[in-house]
């Protein structure tokens, strides 16, 4: 059988772009995107949006839903092939300055605009390994990546080629972390791991619309966009059938975070 170079190209062609979009992480030196910027306006550089949710990414929703909730004055700039100085989106522009990691920008955002700190001590993020291994791990073949795929702007034709390979390397590579911080356990114990942390996030809201009554605090937009980019995307996972059969406040919260901070702008038709 005669071996097929040009496929070979294409499988690494193919690998290097998935690299780079999603695993080339290293500090490095970046320049400011926004020469000319607006005095306190946020310029927000995240991945394109699709057409259900304002992003599909968790951490790029949660900057998105901090600022729209406190009436920050910003600007969505859709980014494909940059990132942070981690390798990573999202990342503002601020006065012509750059910040990235989406917990350093909510903190250097409350400083700036002088928010209020002290109701804000919720530290929930740290919680949602367990999410991600049934949002994305235990999604059922490449759906998950599917769904993403096309909000990266990535050739409709090449879709079918790289959702597949993309999807092995992500569950790998967030199995290898999920591994190292939580350690290894069977299916049936991730399961209960699920379930103690979304008792968690139920009992700290109570009968209260947020974590702190009427008003959205920053633990109100992290948990939100977990959530949120688990059960408003149409993939179907473990994760999203718990939450939505099991623990029906969460899902009355994400609604009411959805519209209060986005209403109709929330998805587009």
């Amino acid at each position: 059988m005669a071996f097929c170079w040009s496929c070979v190209g294409v499988w690494m062609a193919v690998g290097s772009v998935i690299a780079y979009f999603f695993f080339l992480k290293k500090k490095k030196q970046v320049e400011l995107l926004k020469r000319e910027w607006k005095s306190d306006t946020v310029y927000l550089y995240q991945f394109p949006r699709p057409k259900m949710l304002p992003n599909m990414s968790p951490y790029c929703l949660k900057v998105e839903t901090f600022l729209k909730a406190n009436n920050i004055t910003y600007e969505v700039c859709p980014l494909l092939m940059g990132r942070s100085k981690y390798g990573l989106l999202p990342f503002i522009e601020l006065n012509g300055e750059h910040i990235a990691d989406s917990q350093i920008i909510l903190h250097r955002l409350k400083k700036h605009f002088k928010l209020d700190l002290g109701k804000t001590q919720i530290n929930i993020w740290f919680k949602f390994r367990v999410l991600f291994k049934f949002k994305i791990i235990e999604s059922p073949g490449s759906s998950y990546v599917m769904t993403m795929v096309p909000s990266l702007g990535m050739p409709q034709a090449l879709t079918p080629i790289i959702a597949p390979l993309a999807s092995c390397m992500i569950k790998r590579a967030v199995s290898a972390r999920i591994a190292s911080n939580i350690g290894k356990f069977p299916i049936e114990d991730f399961k209960d791991f699920l379930r103690k942390d979304l008792d968690t996030y139920r009992d700290l809201l109570g009968d209260k619309k947020f974590f702190f009554g009427d008003e959205i605090s920053s633990a109100d937009c992290t948990l939100f966009s977990q959530l949120a980019t688990t059960i408003y995307i149409p993939v179907e996972s473990y994760a999203k059938d718990v939450i939505c059969d099991e623990y029906p406040e969460l899902v009355t919260f994400c609604d009411n975070v959805r519209d209060k901070v986005f209403g109709k702008e929330f998805a587009q038709e």
